[in-house]
């Protein structure tokens, strides 16, 4: 059961990792298409900040008791909870982001905000099934800690396709200048090994 907790949590970080502007594209384009360059670093730094909160609250592997049913449940719900409140933050942030310099900032952030919308969906219906498990049946504690695992791990697609799109819009390179993209990225590569 243990395992699959983990499976769970980094599939939760790894999928607001990709979506939050992490990783840095594989594109080679240029920022400077519209827009001056310094006004999509700044602002492409805004959006990969409003991501950063969700990501580190996502990417903190919960410190639950596993000796402990009832334990267990309560501590890996209020990390859903919690992770939930991040991720609905990051959306509230995002949402200010619209009139970005970029002729597609618009369509840029209702693609982050759609992604994290879902993300979010998914945290709260597994905090539901988490919150329902009988705490003396760890079989269903299990189980519902596989489905964690089942419904963010179909994220992962829909954040690379967010990336692609990030790439497509010429912004790689203002994403490798920006201090906050920096930070993100490097929360993204210390959260894919839980420690505990």
């Amino acid at each position: 059961m243990k395992n699959r907790l983990k499976i769970a949590v980094v599939l939760a970080a790894a999928a607001l990792a990709v979506t939050g502007c992490s990783g840095g594209g594989s594109g080679s384009g240029s920022s400077s298409s519209s827009g001056s360059d310094d006004a999509n670093v700044a602002w492409v730094d805004k959006v990969c900040s409003a991501s950063l909160n969700a990501v580190k609250s996502l990417s903190t592997e919960p410190q639950l008791d596993m000796s402990d049913p009832a334990k267990l449940k309560t501590g890996f719900s209020e990390w859903l909870g919690n992770g939930s409140a991040s991720v609905d933050k990051s959306i509230k942030e995002l949402e200010g982001l619209k009139n970005g310099p970029h002729p597609d900032s618009e369509k840029l952030v209702n693609s982050a905000t759609e992604v994290f919308g879902k993300i979010k969906t998914a945290l709260d219906d597994a905090k539901k099934a988490i919150d329902a498990a009988d705490p003396n049946d760890p079989a269903a504690i299990a189980e519902a800690f596989s489905k964690v695992g089942t419904q963010l791990s179909e994220f992962a697609k829909v954040g690379t396709d967010f990336q692609d799109t990030f790439v497509q819009s010429n912004l790689a390179e203002a994403e490798k200048k920006a201090k906050n993209c920096q930070e993100l990225n490097k929360t993204d590569t210390t959260s894919s090994a839980p420690t505990s």
